[in-house]
């Protein structure tokens, strides 16, 4: 019990010194600069100018929450320790632990209310410019698939393959086996979908749209042909006009057009073509000889369905980013105990920086000839180095896709085990000291 009293009263001294500082400025800072981008956006149209406004948002609370995880706990610790108040906070019945841990869930809870001022401000400013706010999608993904010949034999694709290209003989085609699905949806049906990469045979390399017929069924056969949604932002002909019962033409969209608004073609997946446990069979038909289609295992067929307001998705976003704020707050943290202010600063710069370019050391491997001792340094940084890019939060937002509870439970999972290390390892250096 004695140990909680002292990691809150640390974490509460922790607060209270932020704010006295005025730590508090940076995200008014940042939230006058949100209210600056709602202004002053500009973009081709209004699909883009949302993007923007979204990527705006989640930038500014990203770069605020990593510039205060670096400075905060750092400039507490160093001055505890400069100042010798640590000789009055150990005298007292306060471990050290208590202490690191206090200070670090101090910092946090900072960070944490500034972030969600930060998603508010956003969200209104976002409510002010646009008519309407985006509105999000969660998906399932698919569980299986497999290649349909133009004679209807079905070929089983292997487990390392993530694409697959249909061109020749009409007829030909893919399925995709989802599950999760409710049982009991909306009358309606939920939304499907659908994504290819389209390119032209022959002289027709320029060919940018395909015909197909898009089938559900909740089995292996009796598959049922879909129909497009009236507000689909493509799948109809060049001039409008509806093509036949179940057919749809697609477009051509790769890998970096991922809006699901936009980029996707809409169809209705009723309640009948969705089996008792929850799964259901789509199959696309390639119905014409003049296009090959590039279809992927987990990009080109998703189910949505409504994934929750704007402002609780980027909150969620912002506990995903806390999550590596977290981690650099533990890790300047750590320094700050061995090493002075400015070392500790370089520490915390050099590790955000170094774990946002994880990619340069991959194509560093791939690609160049490498001494030995080189080239085991840079696998052991690719292992130790914690890397910033693995969660997308501004990417997925943009292109309305939610971010769920599950991304934030893998963030903190991730970079949490790093911070756990951080924290152990200031602990320890502080009984080492002699304080």
């Amino acid at each position: 019990m004695s140990q909680l009293v002292g990691i809150y009263a640390i974490a509460a001294l922790s607060i209270r010194e932020a704010v006295r500082q005025r730590l508090w400025l940076p995200f008014a800072a940042g939230a006058g600069l949100l209210m600056a981008i709602g202004l002053r956006l500009g973009a081709v149209d209004d699909s883009a100018k949302l993007k923007l406004a979204v990527v705006g948002i989640t930038a500014v609370i990203g770069f605020v929450t990593v510039l205060l995880s670096i400075l905060v706990a750092a400039g507490q610790v160093r001055r505890d320790l400069d100042a010798r108040v640590a000789y009055l906070l150990f005298a007292k019945p306060l471990s050290r632990w208590a202490y690191v841990v206090g200070r670090w869930l101090g910092v946090m809870g900072i960070l944490t209310a500034g972030m969600l001022a930060l998603a508010v401000v956003g969200t209104l400013v976002m409510s002010t410019v646009f008519p309407a706010l985006p509105q999000m999608r969660d998906v399932h993904k698919v569980v299986a698939w497999e290649e349909v010949s133009p004679l209807g034999e079905p070929i089983t694709i292997t487990d390392d393959s993530s694409r697959r290209m249909l061109s020749g003989q009409p007829g030909g085609g893919i399925r995709w086996t989802i599950a999760g699905l409710p049982t009991e949806g909306p009358q309606d049906g939920l939304e499907l979908l659908v994504r290819v990469q389209v390119r032209g045979v022959g002289d027709q390399m320029a060919l940018e749209e395909s015909l197909v017929s898009v089938t559900a069924a909740p089995g292996k056969g009796g598959q049922r042909l879909l129909s497009l949604d009236p507000a689909s932002p493509y799948g109809f002909g060049t001039d409008g006009a509806k093509p036949g019962p179940g057919q749809v033409v697609l477009r051509h969209r790769d890998s970096s057009r991922n809006d699901m608004v936009q980029d996707f073609a809409r169809l209705r997946l009723t309640p009948d073509v969705i089996a008792p446990d929850g799964t259901t069979i789509i199959q696309i038909t390639r119905l014409d000889s003049r296009s090959t289609l590039v279809l992927t295992r987990n990009a080109t067929v998703l189910v949505a369905r409504p994934g929750g307001g704007f402002l609780l998705n980027l909150v969620r976003g912002g506990l995903v980013l806390m999550a590596s704020a977290g981690l650099l707050a533990a890790g300047t943290l750590l320094v700050a105990t061995v090493s002075n202010i400015g070392v500790t600063l370089l520490a915390g710069l050099t590790m955000f920086f170094a774990g946002n370019a994880l990619w340069t050391i991959q194509d560093t491997l791939a690609y160049e000839k490498l001494s030995a001792p080189v080239a085991r340094l840079l696998q052991l940084a690719q292992v130790l180095l914690p890397d910033f890019d693995r969660f997308s939060v501004a990417a997925n937002l943009a292109a309305s896709q939610s971010i769920p509870w599950t991304a934030v439970g893998a963030a903190w999972m991730y970079f949490g085990l790093y911070a756990v290390v951080f924290l152990v390892l200031a602990w320890f250096s502080l009984a080492r000291k002699e304080l």
